[in-house]
Order: structure tokens, then C-alpha cells, then sequence
């Protein structure tokens, strides 16, 4: 800045000097000026080649700097993408300003996306106002802070999470808040331990613990995690898997109360469709293990799901087809069916297409044994289409 204003000095006394010389053309001839207008010329380009030579050199050490400034900016960047730990930068307020590649494999939200974006909108509804209560006191307090936080990735099951925060003025007018985000077992045993004495007190009355709850709409897949066991507490779910020919396989019905889950199956291809709106409840493995009367409430649906799943395989093992459909009315009469007049109607409306894979047969089969079943008057099909067992 000096050298600049150094130089417009220099320019400034020229334009002085030029306006002289102009005003003592009326007194002095030609001749007489000739020797001291080319004197102050060559005054002139010397000072401004000393000039040009200042600024290139000025103009060589900024680009020296920047280059070092994007070499450094290239090294924090990497260094902020590989730090082990979902990692974020954000202002008081909770814009991210900083994310690196773990945060946005966490947050299910491509890393460039979340620049701009409030952490608050990824905290369960429920939960929000206790977020920014907690937020404001580590803005408030210099020093480093952990506390849990129940967050609902993009597309994903909520997911609890231990944030390690701490406030840093790195400018007087803009302080921002540093994050770490980790996944531990330690949340969920501490979460655990939090809801051990209120699983106990519910044993008696076959309720678990409250835990945050998760709503899907009909026909909604339900992501399915290695650790996470679901349990439902409205609804209806469909278990079902592929074989090699890409056909659509049955392999659970799970209703009120029963789990499900990656950790209960061996299967390469596992997926949950909600046959109607569903709620349901997640719990960790680490948190079932942790508190043993929660595992003592999750037992006995659990064991109803293995006298589901060995139903469906004694019915596949049926050699004749009326017998296999025969055997799976008796088990959706079980499952699904509510008392009626008129006999027990299935709650679920179910395609034949649906029926026929269960089954293991084709739909053509199933429509044509359906309406056996109904000349006989045993099976009669409402207004809306659900299936009425008569006695």
C-alpha cells in the first residue's frame, strides 16, 4: 500500500511539473526549453521504470502468495476429508460453513449440499428446542462440550449421536462452533442404562421403554441396519426377499409389537415394505444387551416371528397347491384376521399376485382356486375387496 501511494505521488508531481512547463511557454522560446523538457522526461521514465519494477516485483509476491495460499487451502482440505471422525464447521446459528466427507456419509446428504444448511433440520422434530437450548450454551462457554442428540438422516433411520462441540472466536466478529459426530456404543448403552428402570416397571405389562419412532406410508421400504432391530407398534409389515430369477418371496408378515431386523436374518437380498402406515420403534443391539428386562419384552415377539417364518416354510414344503393356500388363509386368519358376522376377515387387502408368491405357484392358479373356495362357500370377497374365511 505504501509503495502505491508512493507511486501516485510521483504521478501527481509529473502532472504538476507538465502544467509548469506549459505555463512558461509564453516567456521562454522553443529553444530554451528543448534542454529542460528532455531533462525532465528522462527524470519521468526513470521514476516510472523504478515504478513498473516495484509493481512487478509487489505483482511476483502475490502470486508467490496466493499459490501458497491454495497449496495450504488444498492441504487443510484434505486433511479436513480424512480426518477420522464426521467432522463440521458451523456458524452460532448452525449453518454449516465446513463438512467433511464422514459428516456427509452420515448426514446421507452429498458433501457439497450441506454447505449452507442449518444442523437443526437434521435433529428429530421433537427435539429441536433442546437442540438449540444446548447449542446456545456452548456458544456461551469456551471450552469443549459432549452431549447426545437424536439425528434423522436424509432417507434413513434416526440414528442417536454423541457431538463433541466447542466454540472458537477465529475472528472478533464471527465466531463459529466445531463439531465432531460419532456413532459410538457408548450413546446407546448410556441411552440404555437412561430407560433400564423403565423397562422394568413395564415388564409386567408387556410395553417397552419410550424410544424415538419412526412413521413410513404404505408401501414406503424401511432401511434395514446391521445393528438396528426395528419393532413395530402400528401397522402392518411385509418381509420379503428375491430369488435368482428375481421373484418376489414372502418370508414375514410382522404386526403390532414384533421385531425385525438384518441381525435376525442370513439372507443376501432382505427387505421391509409397509403394507399399510406403520410406526416403528428402534432399538440397538448394544442397548438390548445392555438392559436385560428390554430383551426380556422383545423375547416372546421375537419368538412369534420364528413360529411365523416355520409356518411359511411348512406351507413352501406342501406338495399340492390347494393344500399350501389352504394352510396360508389358516395362517393370515391367524395373523391379520378380526372376528366378523359373517365369519373372519382379513384386515389386509392382498393381491392374488401377492397370494400366489406366498404360496409359490402362479396367480392364474390362485384366482382359479380362490373362486373354487368361493362357489363352495367358504371364502367370500367384500366391497373393498378383503378376504372373508367362513367357519
Amino acid at each position: 500500500m505504501d509503495k502505491l501511494d508512493g507511486f501516485s505521488r510521483k504521478i501527481a508531481a509529473m502532472h504538476t511539473r507538465l502544467e509548469q512547463m506549459y505555463t512558461q511557454t509564453d516567456h521562454q522560446t522553443i529553444a530554451d526549453l528543448v534542454p529542460s523538457t528532455w531533462k525532465e522526461l528522462g527524470i519521468a521514465m526513470e521514476e516510472l521504470q523504478v515504478a513498473h519494477e516495484e509493481l512487478r516485483h509487489q505483482n511476483e509476491q502475490i502470486t508467490a502468495t496466493l499459490q501458497d495460499a491454495a497449496v495450504q487451502h488444498h492441504y487443510y482440505q484434505s486433511l479436513l476429508n480424512y480426518i477420522p471422525e464426521a467432522y463440521l464447521v458451523t456458524t452460532l446459528e448452525g449453518k454449516i460453513q465446513e463438512a467433511n466427507r464422514l459428516a456427509a456419509g452420515l448426514l446421507r446428504v452429498p458433501q457439497p449440499f450441506l454447505l449452507g444448511k442449518l444442523l437443526v433440520n437434521f435433529i428429530l422434530p421433537d427435539q429441536r428446542f433442546q437442540f438449540r437450548m444446548e447449542m446456545a450454551r456452548v456458544s456461551e462457554v469456551n471450552q469443549l462440550r459432549v452431549w447426545p442428540a437424536w439425528f434423522q438422516p436424509r432417507d434413513a433411520a434416526p440414528v442417536q449421536l454423541s457431538l463433541s462441540t466447542i466454540a472458537h472466536q477465529l475472528h472478533p466478529q464471527e465466531p463459529i462452533l466445531h463439531w465432531i459426530l460419532r456413532e459410538m456404543p457408548e450413546t446407546w448403552t448410556t441411552l440404555a442404562h437412561s430407560t433400564c428402570a423403565t423397562a422394568q416397571m413395564n415388564a409386567s405389562t408387556d410395553s417397552a421403554p419410550a424410544v424415538p419412532t419412526q412413521t413410513y406410508a404404505k408401501g414406503d421400504l424401511i432401511p434395514l441396519r446391521p445393528q438396528i432391530l426395528w419393532q413395530v407398534k402400528e401397522g402392518l409389515v411385509k418381509l420379503h426377499t428375491l430369488t435368482e430369477k428375481n421373484e418376489e418371496t414372502l418370508i414375514g408378515l410382522v404386526g403390532p409389537k414384533m421385531p425385525f431386523g438384518l441381525c435376525s436374518t442370513f439372507l443376501p437380498v432382505y427387505q421391509a415394505t409397509a403394507l399399510t402406515e406403520v410406526e416403528v420403534a428402534m432399538y440397538s443391539l448394544t442397548e438390548i444387551k445392555a438392559v436385560p428386562a428390554l430383551a426380556q419384552l422383545l423375547l416372546p415377539h421375537l419368538n412369534r416371528r420364528v413360529e411365523q417364518m416355520e409356518a411359511l416354510l411348512s406351507i413352501a414344503g406342501q406338495r399340492h397347491v390347494k393344500d399350501r393356500l389352504y394352510l396360508f388363509l389358516r395362517l393370515l386368519q391367524r395373523e391379520i384376521g378380526e372376528p366378523i358376522d359373517q365369519g373372519i376377515r382379513l384386515t389386509l387387502r392382498l393381491t392374488h399376485e401377492e397370494i400366489a408368491n406366498a404360496c409359490c405357484t402362479s396367480r392364474v392358479t390362485i384366482t382359479r382356486l380362490l373362486g373354487e373356495l368361493q362357489k363352495q362357500g367358504r371364502v367370500t370377497i367384500d366391497i373393498k375387496s378383503h378376504i372373508i374365511l367362513h367357519h
